[in-house]
């Protein structure tokens, strides 16, 4: 009997860990996005910094502070729906905080596996550039400060599952090194 109880609850958080992202899904609030974007980046040990480039010049491996946010869209399309706005309007609240002045952020529009390479690269990089626009005309950001870049397919959230809805996301980064951002 033990040995059931065992293997209910390793299915069970099993399955949270597969489904829990899409089931459980919040809006991340202007705070949250505000804190990931300017926290300070964990110094990263030399064993890190080899772990993560392969080249010798490690002074170009720098931690980044980024997050990931569900900005929702319809299948096969890149118009901002009516669920996205307001996880938008936190965005731009965020970016508008005078603590991210003159940083320059980064939209990374990602998709998930479904459909051709090209087709998902065009598909990520219309995403971003409707989230930049939505961003300049409702918040007055700078478009200087706001580049859009998209990935399609090739950087799942989820590599385990290529076509999960988790993968489907747009990125935020701070491409500002931190002595920057807060003038």
């Amino acid at each position: 009997m033990n040995r059931l109880h065992s293997t209910i609850l390793a299915l069970g958080f099993f399955g949270f860990l597969s489904f829990g992202n899409a089931a459980f899904a919040e809006q991340v609030s202007r705070q949250q996005i505000l804190e990931a974007l300017t926290a300070q980046p964990k110094v990263m040990s030399l064993a890190d910094k080899l772990r993560l480039n392969r080249s010798l010049t490690l002074a170009s491996v720098e931690p980044r502070q980024t997050i990931d946010l569900e900005v929702y869209f319809d299948y096969n399309s890149a118009e901002i729906t009516s669920k996205a706005e307001p996880q938008l309007d936190e965005l731009g609240a965020a970016l508008a905080d005078p603590k991210l002045s003159g940083a320059t952020i980064s939209i990374n529009g990602h998709t998930d596996g479904i459909g051709g390479d090209a087709f998902n690269k065009k598909l990520s990089e219309r995403r971003a550039a409707m989230i930049k626009e939505y961003l300049v005309d409702n918040f007055q950001l700078s478009p200087s400060n706001l580049r859009t870049i998209g990935y399609g397919k090739t950087r799942p959230k989820n590599k385990m599952d290529p076509n999960a809805p988790e993968n489907r996301r747009v990125e935020v980064v701070n491409e500002t090194p931190r002595t920057h951002a807060q003038r």
